[in-house]
């Protein structure tokens, strides 16, 4: 029997024995599939991280502050080197005027300034870096900065730590509360799959005695377990797709939230596919660990 044969016969007996395992097999599909539904909430939560940082990104904006003694050819002079720059996308110049009328559009501003009695503002430069350069913000302005005439560069540098810190903690807490959910789910299945091995231990037995090698004995087992993971997750995928379709639409009609909606459907695609992977894993795993047991080694 060749190699193909064999993946055959494991494929197609394992999908046997899930259908024969019955209540036990619908135990470990509803263990895997509650695993799953809380694995994807931290998926799906970095997933949305990773989206709105990379939005954030391609939005990058730094102001360069000209100083009140700035000449014109110094101004040129530094409109030439953004141009030049390949981390800046665009350079636009503000002047103190056009600053000026779109300060004084608030009453309480304009009023400030009519008592000031001049323009207390002076020329900027408005950058729109390009977004595969966003790690290269500090020493952008910390060129900028030694340019002659300039006086100040602000990019919001304290608020955007503050959030890529922030960014940080959560994606590590939900690692260590996902590692934590998937390592009792797979000694829970562990244990489930333990018993149906009890179950049909009499066709093990006879097995042995025929002599099976051990790719016939452990092959469909395992592949049982594959395959059990491979429905928790597809039960999962059709709950989430249900939620992206129809509850995403309405939280964001009625309650403002609008994170199903403008999360890009590739992004669903990587996480279903993550969640297949995760449950196959996690049902391979069971199974494996469930063959370890030493009544089952001895068995075999």
């Amino acid at each position: 029997m060749n190699w193909i044969s064999r993946l055959g016969y494991v494929f197609r007996e394992g999908f046997l024995q899930v259908l024969r395992s019955g209540g036990l097999s619908v135990a470990v599909i509803i263990i895997v599939a509650a695993t799953l539904l809380q694995l994807s909430l931290f998926l799906g939560i970095s997933r949305v991280l990773d989206h709105a940082f990379a939005s954030t990104n391609q939005k990058l904006e730094m102001a360069v502050f000209l100083s009140a003694s700035a000449t014109r050819s110094e101004t040129e002079h530094l409109q030439s080197v953004l141009s030049q720059d390949e981390r800046v996308q665009s350079a636009q110049l503000v002047t103190k005027e056009q600053a000026l009328q779109e300060f004084r559009r608030d009453p309480a501003i304009d009023q400030m300034v009519r008592a000031l009695g001049e323009n207390p503002l002076t020329d900027s430069f408005t950058l729109i870096l390009k977004p595969e350069t966003a790690d290269q913000v500090d020493a952008l302005a910390t060129a900028l900065k030694k340019e002659a005439g300039v006086e100040d560069v602000s990019y919001g540098k304290g608020q955007w730590e503050a959030v890529s810190n922030l960014a940080r903690v959560i994606r590590w807490s939900g690692l260590i509360m996902a590692s934590v959910v998937f390592l009792t789910a797979l000694f829970i299945v562990a244990n489930t799959l333990t018993l149906a091995l009890w179950a049909r231990r009499e066709d093990m037995i006879a097995m042995v005695r025929l002599g099976a090698p051990t790719w016939m004995r452990w092959g469909p087992y395992l592949c049982e377990g594959i395959f059990q993971g491979f429905f928790g997750a597809f039960l999962v995928m059709v709950f989430l797709e249900a939620v992206r379709r129809f509850a995403g639409q309405a939280l964001q009609r009625y309650g403002g939230f609008d994170i199903l909606a403008t999360l890009p459907f590739q992004e669903w695609l990587s996480l279903y596919l993550n969640l297949i992977v995760i449950g196959a894993v996690l049902g391979l795993l069971g199974a494996f660990w469930a063959l370890q047991k030493k009544w089952v080694k001895e068995l075999l």
